[in-house]
Order: structure tokens, then C-alpha cells, then sequence
């Protein structure tokens, strides 16, 4: 398996899984916005931000979750291994999207991995999650990365309905789950 085929897989049990949202593995509709600029019309660029283009402020990514109108989760892929600049580069990317988008939840998926390496937690700056699926056939790894992915997918939905309702919170904290 190289990591095209995990990732097609991966997006294959991610749709399984959720099946009232719309799941993309790669593509024009995984494209998402990291800049908007205004012009000196006063014109924004991107002009479409339904339909990000790959090159005209937009990045691609590997696998997106979407509801109906925007995206709620986005995962990059790595499969066999995953080195320090993998990190500061797909990092920096998750930061650049969530400027644009404040409620999504980005994260890390690798294959063929044991354990996601210390430099990830050394160096990671905008992802919101990472897991590690040594064997995506294992329904017991495969188990606890749908459950998370779920939560992040409820998560993104909770952001957004603040955001849309302007009504603000009482509290809110980020919590950490490790699984050694």
C-alpha cells in the first residue's frame, strides 16, 4: 500500500462512517481558501469562495468533511513515515486555513506508523488532532480514529453555530486525549 491507496481508503471509511456529510479525497472540492485579499477596487480575490481553485488562494488537501455549505474537518495524510519539515509544512498550512475558517478542525492521519513521533508534538502548531493507524484493516485502531474524527466533526459544528448565532459561550477549553 503507498499512501494514495491509504488515503483512498481512509476517505472510503470516513464516508462509511459519516454518512449524512459529504467526504472528498483530494480534488477541486478538497481545495480551501488561506488567503482572502481586497484589491484596490475593493474587490475580493478569490472572487468564487465556494469553489476554491488550487493556485488562486487555495491549497489542496488530502481528505475534507463538509455539511451542506462549508468545510467542518480537514485531514492531511502521511503513510510510512512522517519527518519534521512534513510537519512545520502541513502545520503552517492548517493555521493559514483556519484563519479563514475559525471553526475547522484540522488533523493528521498517518499510515504504516506505530506511534506519531515526538517531533510532531514538539514542533505542531495548527493541528487540532493526529492519529496513527498502523494497520487501517485493524477495526480496533480503525475504531478509536472514527470516534475521534467524529468528535472533531461535532466540534466544528459547535464553533460554527456560536459563530452563526453570535450568541458567545460561557466556557470553553480545549481537551487533550493521548493513547499510548
Amino acid at each position: 500500500m503507498n499512501e494514495g491507496e491509504f488515503r483512498a481508503e481512509l476517505c472510503n471509511r470516513i464516508r462509511k462512517e459519516f454518512t449524512g456529510y459529504r467526504v472528498f479525497d483530494g480534488g477541486r472540492e478538497a481545495n480551501l481558501i488561506y488567503q482572502i485579499i481586497i484589491d484596490e477596487k475593493g474587490e475580493t480575490k478569490p472572487e468564487d469562495t465556494t469553489h476554491p481553485a488550487r493556485g488562486t488562494y487555495a491549497f489542496q488537501t488530502d481528505i475534507v468533511i463538509k455539511n451542506e455549505k462549508v468545510p467542518l474537518v480537514a485531514i492531511e495524510t502521511k503513510f510510512g513515515s512522517l519527518t519534521t519539515h512534513d510537519i512545520l509544512t502541513y502545520s503552517a498550512k492548517a493555521t493559514r486555513h483556519k484563519g479563514i475558517y475559525p471553526y475547522l478542525r484540522y488533523g493528521l492521519i498517518t499510515g504504516n506508523l506505530e506511534k506519531i513521533p515526538n517531533r510532531f508534538f514538539i514542533h505542531n502548531q495548527g493541528f487540532d488532532f493526529a492519529a496513527s493507524l498502523q494497520d487501517i484493516n485493524d477495526e480496533h485502531e480503525l475504531r478509536d480514529v472514527m470516534m475521534m474524527v467524529g468528535e472533531q466533526i461535532s466540534d466544528a459544528e459547535k464553533l460554527l453555530e456560536i459563530m452563526e448565532k453570535r450568541r458567545g459561550a460561557r466556557l470553553f477549553a480545549h481537551r487533550v486525549e493521548v493513547k499510548i
